[in-house]
Parts: structure tokens; sequence; C-alpha cells
């Protein structure tokens, strides 16, 4: 008998066609992640990752917008007609201060079939956390908070490997360090499922008070259908809602053994989807746009998936030191922030994020696009000079030259329906 399975689960970071000039595209169709705090640590995720992006670029190591001014800015990109996504290291972060200030924020766009429905993940905030802040003796007191504050889902990077007994290894053999283990997160998924017990038996609802979203970080450390396939079976005993797998990224060139060719990728494709058509799965599968587009076609995603909007429809705000630009009938206008294109490696360059200040008025905060750049960047996507759909990796090789992969021949964009 076929399997049941919900549809599979993509990001959504807009579908126009890259042949429409940039400064044709709205404002409401663009999505903005404002980065308003990339401090790691123990006031935030507890964890240092080795592979981290906010660990491993400069110019957003250990920065942050001031926290009074970060709601500012979200209203009056909103006010503009953007999507603006807050992003922090970890939403429990500060004993949950962004949660007090935030409300219940979504921290990406997830879809599903070709229609672009939203995912039950987006219907309530979806609080992000690398687990350890629940570890803490306040845990059911942070529960409480993001319940109080609407959000729905808690979000958990996972991370670690699992055998043929359907067990975490816990051996210290994982390759990634400074991660928070797949032994922990177990702790934190049973911390969840009372506290989802005890908000049922109190309220008298019959609905959890959180889903639970995984994010399971892909390589060649843990890739290949016995694998995957044991993370299902792994994961459907730990009653989640949500598993999503991402595409490993050797940020700042750290593990970069561990990334896989696009050859791997196009296996990795292969094996979810048939895993999703033959084995029974009691979450719903999410499957990554940073896999990018070799191997695609085998998931029946709508065309445009897989090639990432980055640099025209998704942008990232984040905060650099405040640099005076003009001043001049009583109107002050100052530089706070760099837009860049890609979200996890910050580059290009492609605008700034400006205050404006004028008399006794109140500060107004608007982005600048560089279009030209923006125009230069949409061409060499087009000419195949970045030949992936997620171009982040060979964008970092570009701009550090670090874990090179052999040349391939030019893949100019085609989008098709899957």
């Amino acid at each position: 008998m076929p399997v049941q399975n919900a549809p599979i689960a993509y990001d959504f970071h807009g579908d126009q066609p890259f042949s429409v000039p940039f400064a044709d595209i709205k404002p409401e169709d663009i999505h903005i992640y404002l980065d308003l705090d990339t401090k790691v640590g123990k006031n935030t995720c507890g964890q240092k990752c080795t592979h981290c992006w906010f660990v491993n670029y400069e110019k957003v190591y250990d920065r942050s917008f001031a926290m009074e001014e970060g709601p500012l800015i979200k209203a009056g990109l909103e006010s503009q007609g953007f999507h603006v996504y807050p992003r922090y290291v970890d939403s429990f972060a500060y004993d949950g201060e962004f949660m007090r200030i935030y409300g219940p924020a979504n921290n990406r766009e997830f879809r599903q079939d070709a229609d672009h429905t939203p995912t039950e993940t987006m219907a309530k905030g979806d609080a992000w956390t690398s687990g350890r802040p629940l570890l803490a003796d306040n845990w059911a007191e942070l529960l409480d908070l993001a319940r109080e504050s609407g959000y729905g889902t808690i979000s958990i990077t996972y991370h670690g490997v699992i055998d043929e007994n359907l067990a975490v290894i816990d051996d210290g053999s994982y390759p990634i360090k400074g991660v928070f283990t797949g032994a922990l997160t177990e702790e934190v998924l049973r911390r969840i499922g009372t506290y989802n017990e005890q908000w049922r038996a109190r309220s008298g609802e019959s609905d959890d008070a959180f889903r639970v979203n995984i994010g399971v970080t892909v390589g060649r450390h843990n890739h290949g259908r016995e694998s995957l396939e044991r993370y299902v079976h792994y994961f459907n005993k730990l009653g989640v809602d949500t598993v999503r797998f991402n595409n490993y990224a050797a940020h700042g060139g750290k593990h970069a053994e561990l990334q896989m060719s696009h050859e791997e990728i196009a296996q990795a494709y292969l094996d979810l989807k048939e895993l999703h058509e033959t084995v029974d799965m009691s979450f719903q599968l999410g499957v990554s746009e940073d896999f990018g587009t070799f191997g695609i076609k085998v998931m029946g995603f709508p065309g445009h998936v897989g090639w990432c909007r980055a640099g025209r429809q998704l942008f990232a705000a984040i905060p650099t030191p405040e640099e005076l630009l003009s001043e001049a009938d009583d109107e002050r206008r100052e530089k706070i922030g760099d837009i860049v294109g890609c979200v996890n490696t910050f580059e290009p360059h492609l605008g700034i994020l400006v205050r404006t200040t004028a008399g006794g008025e109140e500060a107004g905060y608007r982005v600048e696009f560089d279009h030209e750049e923006i125009e230069a960047f949409t061409a060499k996507r087009l000419s195949g000079h970045y030949k992936d759909g997620c171009f982040a990796r060979e964008l970092a090789e570009e701009q550090q030259l670090v874990s090179r992969v052999p040349e391939r021949r030019r893949l100019p964009i085609v989008e098709t329906a899957g």
C-alpha cells in the first residue's frame, strides 16, 4: 500500500523570473533578514560551533543593532512593504528578551506544493534555538514566555549520527565541533514533551503548545541512503513534527572535507525523494534550498525552487559601525548597516541600510539598493559564472579561495516546472 506522507516542504525566497529587472520588483516581493544580534556564547545559543556562519565571517562576528532600535528598523522597513524577518543567534537569547520585543516572529518562509501553500510551521512564530537555553533551570519559564508570545514551533538544529539500533552515536566522534549534541537534543525534546502534556492537562486543549521542527545538517559524515533512512526512523520514534535536511557548508573553510560533491548532492535528492515515497513519516519532510540545483529535478518542486533569489528578492541587513553620510537642510543621513545578497556568506555587497533624522521628528529607516551591482550579480548567474542555484559555495570560494572543487561546464539558469 502506498505511503501517505505530507508534501515535502521547501524554502521560499520568491519566484520572480531572473529576466525581470530588479527595479521592477516590488518591495512586497522582497524578503529581508534583519540580523539583529550575531553574538554567540553563554547568553545566546550557549555554543560556538566551528562551522557557524556568525563565527566565521568577520563582518558579522559579534555584531548587533541597539536593542531598542531593532524594532524601529523592522517597523520602518515593513511600512515600505518589505517582508522583514528578525534574525538572532537564538530566539531564547538573553532569557527570552527577543521574544518579549518581537513577539511571534518567523525566521524564514517554508512552503509546500505547486501553489506555495505555507506549511504549518508558518502558522505561528518559529522559535529557533540550539537547544542549550532549554537545558537551563528556567526552561519551563522560557517555554511559557514563548507560548504567551505567540510561538507555536520550536526549531532545533540537530547534530548527531544514528547507528543501526537507531541510537545517537555519543562517543565524541562527531566531526563538527562545538555543537549541541544529538544526545542533549533528546533531553530537550523530553522537556518539550513534558511541557506539552502539562499544557494540555491544565488548558483542556487537545493540541500541543508546540510543534517541533528539527534541522539536520547533511555532509559526508552522514549522507547516503542508509544513514538518511535511519534519521527517518529515529525521528519517527521521537515524535517530532518536521525534519528539514540542509546541506553542509564549510563556512570559513572549516571542515571542508565534509562538503558533498555535486554528484553526492544529486544522490541525496534521489534518496530523500525515494524515502518520502516508500517510508511512512510521522513528520513533514523538509529540504533546504541550500542543496542547490544539481539533481533537484527528481524532487518535483516548482521550477524556481533551488534557484535562490538571494540578491534579488532575498537580502540580509547586517550591523555596521555608524557612518555619517550627509547632513544638510536639517536632515541627517547615517549608514547603520550593509545590505548583502547571500544571507549565509554575507556577500556580495548590494546596498546600505540608512537612518535619517530631521528636526525633532522620529528617525526613519530605509534600504538604499545598489541597482548596478544587483544587475551585475544577476548577469553572472544568468551567464553561468555561478553554476549552482545555491551560489553560496562558489561565492565563498571566489571570495576566500578555499575548498575549491574541480571546474565544471557552465550551466546557465534554466527554471523548469520540476
